[in-house]
């Protein structure tokens, strides 16, 4: 896999593991949330609990794309790359469109998509 094409999709796969890990971690409920859940604390105790979830689905999606990354060799297997874009595209798709409609930023999972995108192209024209 060409260099340019590696680090596109290493920074792309650390974002979307930070990411996770973000929502595995974030100390209190975002206030978006906290609002549409009206307050009660048990509805915002289970919207905090998937949030943990899909943190976790996304952090083991991160670390799963940076070891097909990293052991993806010279020329890079056209499966490797399917199966990135496999992982990455519809979860944090799923991601963005679940946030816009819940009033969080959901342009970055998006950027995300796009990152990852753009390193697979990269790749597989081996720039």
């Amino acid at each position: 896999m060409p260099a340019i094409a590696r680090i596109v999709l290493f920074m792309a796969a650390a974002l979307v593991m930070l990411g996770g890990l973000y929502d595995v971690f974030v100390p209190r409920l975002p206030a978006n949330l906290t609002a549409l859940c009206g307050g009660d604390e048990r509805t915002c105790k289970l919207a905090r609990e998937l949030l943990r979830a899909l943190g976790g689905a996304l952090a083991a999606i991160g670390l799963g794309m940076m070891l097909q990354v990293a052991t993806s060799g010279e020329p890079v297997n056209s499966h490797t790359l399917v199966l990135i874009l496999l992982l990455v595209v519809p979860a944090e798709g799923v991601n963005a469109f679940c946030m816009f409609r819940v009033g969080s930023p959901g342009y970055i999972p998006l950027a995300f998509v796009l990152l990852t995108c753009i390193g697979a192209v990269l790749a597989w024209l081996r720039y």
